[in-house]
């Protein structure tokens, strides 16, 4: 029992003594107090800010699980049109060397006839 009450006499004699040092002026004449009040203050403009980052971050994060789907889909239809372009485009480009071919050939003969 008599432990407990050194401790407890301990106890309020620390705490007496951080209010007093608490309470004391610095050099310019702020207290301590001032300068815990603004560290609080910091503290607490802070925390608020993070946590609108986190509510931002939080429903930027819930928009893009929303859209990605739509976006994969889209990607997807992209590329099957992209693919379709391809085989038409190589489907006329092999029709229009035929016919350049064919010409080519028609012109080599029409010139080989004009000079025999």
């Amino acid at each position: 029992m008599a432990d407990f009450k050194h401790f407890g006499l301990g106890f309020l004699l620390g705490a007496a003594a951080g209010a007093v040092i608490a309470f004391l002026p610095d050099e310019s004449g702020n207290s301590t107090r001032d300068y815990l009040k603004k560290d609080a203050k910091d503290i607490k403009e802070a925390h608020e800010e993070l946590q609108r980052g986190a509510g931002k971050a939080a429903d930027a994060s819930r928009r893009l699980a929303e859209e990605l789907p739509n976006a994969t889909q889209m990607l997807d239809d992209l590329t099957t049109d992209v693919d379709r372009f391809k085989l038409e485009a190589n489907d006329e480009i092999a029709r229009l060397q035929e016919k350049i071919d064919r010409l080519s050939e028609d012109l080599n003969q029409d010139l080989n006839q004009s000079e025999n």
